[in-house]
C-alpha cells in the first residue's frame, strides 16, 4: 500500500515497547507522543535541507516585493515621506531577517515587538528617538484614556497609529514569509500586491505603472526560486551535478527578466493611450444614488479628526475629537492661535484667492504703520515650541497681531537659522516661507498685540464714529454668493433689528445661534448645490466651530457689517507643572469671527457656544461661562488601568440595570460554552474534512495527515476505554472490546494504517493517504454518532 516500504506489515514487537509504555498511558497522551514523534521522524528522514543563504536570497527579493506596497505613496515629494520609505524598509527586512532565525513562536512575537517598537522610535522621535522611547508611554496611556471614552479609533494619536500600523505590518511579513518559505507560494501576496497597485492606479490617481512591471517580476523571480524546493520536496527528487542552488537562481533570475522584458516590447512600438481616471467623486455620487440619496438628500462622508489643515475643503463633515499635541506656548495671557483668515465665501468653504504676503526679516518689526491703539490693544510676549519640527511653506501661530518674531533654533554650525518669512499686513497672518531641508522651526517667540477693548468701549465706539468703513473693507469684507439664500439675508434683518452699535448687533446674532442651534461633531455634509449655512440655519441646526462662525459671518456681511473666518487653536489647557504654560492638542483646533471695528481694527468673537474667547476682547465672560462642548474626562487616579476598570465596573452596573439585555447576555453565554463543548466532539471529523476539501498542488506531508487523525484515539479510548499499559496500538485495536464491535474491521484497518504511517521511512502515495483520511473520518463520524 505505501511507497518504496518493503515490508506490508511491519513487526509490531520490534516497536520499543517501553518507550510507548512510558509515553503513551493514555488516549491523550497517544496523541502527543505521536505527535513528538512524527517531529523527530521528519527532522531525520526524508528532509532537504535548504541552504541559509537561498533563503536569504528569496527574503531578500520579498523585501523589494514588500516595498512596492510603500514606495508609490512615498513618491510624491511630501514632507517626511523620505523618512517614513527609509523607516519601513528597514523594519520590513529586520522582521524577514527575524523569520529567517529559528525560535519559538513566544519569543518570534517578542522579537517582532521589539522591533516594531524600535521602528516607531525611528519614525517620530527626530533627532532623539531614545528620548521619545521614554515619553511615548504617557502618548499611549492617554490614548487609552480618549479611546474608551469616545470609542473612536480616529481621536488616538498619530503615534499610537503608527503603532498599530507597524504591528499589523509585523504580523502580514510574518504570515507572508511562512507562506513563502513554508508553504513555497507567492501568488497569494504577490496578487494582493498587484491589486493593491491597479487600486492606487485607478482610484488615488497615482502612476503606479513601474510599479506594476516590477512587481511582476519580483513575484516570477520568487515563484520560479521556490520551484526547486518544490521539486526537492516531491516524490520524486530531481538530480543536480555541481551547485543546484546557485545555478537555478542564475537561470531564474535570466528568465524572469527575459519575460518581463519581452511583454514589454509591444508598447515600445504602438502607442498606448492613457487609461481613463475614475473620479473618486463620481465614485460618491454614485455609491450616494446607490444607498438611497438624492438631489435632496446629503452627501455622505468620511468621518475626520480634528486638528489643523491649511486645504480648503468643503465644510460639513462629521468630526472626532483628537487629543495629540501639536505645539506649547508660554505666555503672560490665555489668548486664541491665530493661524490663517479668509475672506472669500462660496456656499461651502472659504478661501482667500486674493491674498497676498511679502518678504519681512524676523529682525525687524513686521508693522511700523502705527494701527495699534493703546486704548484697545495690549502688547505680550509669547514662546511657542512646536511639537515636531515645523517646515515651510506653513503658518506660525501666536495669539493676536504679530509686531516682531525670532527664532531661537540653531542650523547643524550651531548659527541662528536665517529663515524667510511671509507676512500679510491685511490679515495679520506670518507664513514661514518654503526653504532646505535643513532650515526648520522648533521653537520661536513673538511680540504680540491683543485686544483689551471692553464690551462699553466697543459700544461707545459704535455711536461716536460714524464714518463709513474703508473701501477696500467694503470690497473684500462684505462679500457674499450669488447664490445665497434670500431667507438668510431676511434672517439676518429680523435678528439685528432694533441693535444701535456694531457691537449689539455682534452679540444679538450670537444669541440667536446659541439658543436656535445645537453643537455636535456628529454633523452630515449637506446636499450638493445647497448653501452651507443656509442648511445649518435652516435644517439641521446642529454643527461645530466651523458651522458658528460660517453663519455669523454671512449675518453680519448681509446687514453690513464686515467681517472675516479665522481659524487657528483655542487657548488650550494650562501645564500643571510649568507656571505661565499651555498644551495646545489637535483637539483644540478651532475657528471663530473677526469683525471690522473703524477706529479700532479687527475684533475677535467667539460664535460657538460653550465656548469664550479667553481674552475678553469684546466679550461679556459672564455670560459666556459654561460647560465645553467637548466632553471633559473626569479626573481619575492611576491612569489608564484604573480608568479601564473604572470604565468595566460602570459598564457591568449599566447591564445589571436592564434586566432583558443581562438575561441575553447570559442566553448568549450558555450557548457559546454549548457550541464550543459541541465543536469539541466534532472536531476530529471537521479537521479532517477540511483537510480533504483543501485544494493543494502537493498532498499534505505525515505530520499533517497524522494530527488530524491523531483525535479519533481519544474518541476511542472515550468509547471503550483507555488502552492498557504495554499494549501496542495494533493490539489495542485487536482486543475483545474494540473487535466485537461493528466497527472492529475499520478500527483494525485504522490501526494498521496508522503503524505504517508512523514508522514508515518514505511518504505514501497521494491516493493512499486519501484511503487514510477517508477511513479516520467514516470512524470520527461513526464515534460521534454513538
Amino acid at each position: 500500500m505505501w511507497e518504496h516500504n518493503g515490508n506490508d506489515r511491519p513487526n509490531s514487537t520490534a516497536v520499543d515497547r517501553e518507550s510507548v509504555e512510558a509515553n503513551m498511558g493514555s488516549a491523550h497522551s497517544i496523541y502527543q507522543a505521536v505527535n513528538q514523534t512524527m517531529v523527530t521522524d521528519v527532522k531525520d528522514e526524508g528532509h532537504v535541507a535548504v541552504p541559509v543563504l537561498y533563503k536569504f536570497f528569496i527574503s531578500a527579493i520579498l523585501l523589494i516585493l514588500s516595498l512596492e506596497w510603500i514606495y508609490p505613496v512615498t513618491s510624491s515629494n511630501q514632507q517626511g515621506s523620505e523618512r517614513f520609505l527609509s523607516v519601513m524598509a528597514g523594519l520590513t527586512g529586520a522582521l524577514l531577517l527575524a523569520g529567517l532565525i529559528r525560535t519559538g513562536w513566544v519569543t518570534g512575537v517578542l522579537i517582532r515587538l521589539v522591533i516594531a517598537l524600535a521602528a516607531l522610535c525611528l519614525m517620530y522621535g527626530g533627532s532623539d528617538p531614545a528620548r521619545w522611547a521614554v515619553a511615548y508611554p504617557g502618548i499611549l496611556s492617554a490614548d487609552m484614556d480618549t479611546f474608551m471614552n469616545n470609542w473612536r479609533f480616529h481621536s488616538i494619536s498619530t503615534e499610537t497609529r503608527g503603532l498599530f500600523m507597524m504591528c499589523g505590518w509585523s504580523m502580514l511579513m510574518a504570515s507572508v514569509q511562512s507562506l513563502v518559505l513554508h508553504r513555497r507560494s507567492v501568488m497569494l501576496f504577490g496578487s494582493a500586491t498587484v491589486l493593491y497597485l491597479l487600486l492606487l492606479e485607478s482610484f488615488a490617481g497615482l502612476d503606479v505603472y513601474a510599479s506594476v512591471i516590477r512587481s511582476v517580476l519580483w513575484i516570477i523571480l520568487i515563484q520560479a526560486l521556490l520551484q526547486l524546493l518544490r521539486l526537492n520536496g516531491g516524490v520524486t527528487t530531481p538530480s543536480y551535478r555541481g551547485s543546484p542552488y546557485g545555478r537555478w537562481s542564475v537561470v531564474t533570475i535570466v528568465a524572469s527578466a527575459g519575460m518581463v522584458l519581452c511583454s514589454a516590447l509591444p508598447g515600445q512600438f504602438a502607442s498606448i493611450p492613457q487609461p481613463e481616471r475614475i473620479s473618486l467623486e463620481q465614485m460618491g455620487e454614485r455609491l450616494a444614488r446607490w444607498a438611497g440619496y438624492t438631489q435632496n438628500n446629503s452627501i455622505p462622508a468620511a468621518t475626520a479628526v480634528t486638528g489643523y489643515s491649511t486645504a480648503d475643503a468643503p465644510m460639513g463633515a462629521p468630526l472626532v475629537q483628537g487629543n495629540s499635541i501639536f505645539f506649547t506656548a508660554k505666555s503672560p495671557e490665555v489668548t486664541y492661535w491665530r493661524g490663517e483668515t479668509r475672506s472669500y465665501y462660496n456656499g461651502s468653504t472659504w478661501s482667500d484667492p486674493g491674498q497676498s504676503f511679502e518678504m519681512a526679516s524676523p529682525a525687524g518689526l513686521l508693522r511700523t504703520d502705527g494701527w495699534e491703539n493703546p486704548t484697545y490693544w495690549s502688547r505680550i510676549r509669547q514662546t511657542v515650541t512646536m511639537q515636531r519640527e515645523w517646515k515651510g511653506p506653513n503658518p506660525l501661530f501666536t495669539g493676536g497681531i504679530p509686531v516682531n518674531v525670532s527664532f531661537q533654533d540653531k542650523n547643524k554650525d550651531n548659527q541662528e537659522n536665517l529663515l524667510s518669512l511671509l507676512s500679510n499686513r491685511d490679515s495679520a497672518t506670518l507664513w514661514l516661507a518654503g526653504s532646505g531641508n535643513d532650515k526648520t522651526v522648533k521653537h520661536y517667540t513673538a511680540d504680540i498685540m491683543v485686544p483689551v477693548a471692553s464690551p462699553e468701549q466697543l459700544r461707545q465706539l459704535g455711536e461716536t464714529d460714524k464714518g463709513k468703513d474703508p473701501a477696500s473693507i467694503r470690497r473684500t469684507y462684505l462679500q457674499l454668493p450669488a447664490t445665497l439664500p434670500g431667507r438668510v439675508k431676511s434672517l439676518a434683518k429680523e435678528i439685528m433689528q432694533g441693535s444701535d452699535t456694531r457691537y449689539d448687533a455682534v452679540q444679538a446674532v450670537k444669541t440667536y445661534l446659541a439658543a436656535h442651534a445645537e453643537y455636535t461633531l456628529d454633523t452630515r455634509m449637506p446636499p450638493r448645490g445647497t448653501d452651507f449655512v443656509d442648511d445649518f440655519l435652516f435644517v439641521t441646526r446642529q454643527g461645530y466651530c466651523n458651522h458658528f462662525s460660517t453663519a455669523m459671518i454671512v449675518l453680519l456681511r448681509a446687514e453690513g457689517i464686515p467681517a472675516r473666518w479665522v481659524k487657528g487653536f483655542g487657548s488650550g489647557v494650562a501645564d500643571p507643572e510649568i507656571p505661565g504654560q499651555y498644551i495646545i492638542s489637535q483637539g483644540d483646533a478651532h475657528s471663530w469671527v473677526e469683525v471690522y471695528f473703524p477706529g479700532a481694527g479687527w475684533m475677535p468673537f467667539e460664535a460657538t457656544p460653550g465656548f469664550t474667547m479667553a481674552q475678553g476682547v469684546g466679550e461679556d465672560a459672564a455670560a459666556l461661562a459654561g460647560p465645553q462642548p467637548v466632553a471633559e474626562t473626569p479626573p481619575y487616579m492611576g491612569g489608564g488601568v484604573a480608568y479601564a476598570g473604572a470604565w468595566l465596573i460602570a459598564r457591568a452596573r449599566a447591564f445589571a440595570a436592564e434586566p432583558w439585555l443581562a438575561a441575553a447576555l447570559v442566553a448568549a453565554a450558555l450557548l457559546g460554552a454549548a457550541a464550543t463543548v459541541r465543536m469539541r466532539r466534532l472536531r476530529p471529523a471537521l479537521r479532517i474534512r477540511l483537510l480533504l476539501a483543501w485544494p493543494r498542488s502537493s498532498f499534505p506531508d505525515r505530520e499533517r495527515l497524522l494530527g488530524a487523525a491523531a483525535p479519533v484515539w481519544a474518541a476511542l479510548a472515550r468509547r471503550y476505554g483507555p488502552r492498557p499499559p504495554g499494549m501496542t496500538l495494533r493490539e489495542y485495536a485487536a482486543s475483545p472490546a474494540l473487535a466485537a464491535g461493528v466497527d472492529g474491521a475499520v478500527i483494525a484497518r485504522f490501526a494498521a494504517d496508522w503503524e505504517r504511517l508512523l514508522y514508515g521511512p518514505d511518504r505514501p502515495l497521494r491516493a493512499d493517504s486519501l484511503d487514510f483520511l477517508r477511513r479516520a473520518l467514516r470512524l470520527a463520524r461513526r464515534l460521534q454518532a454513538l
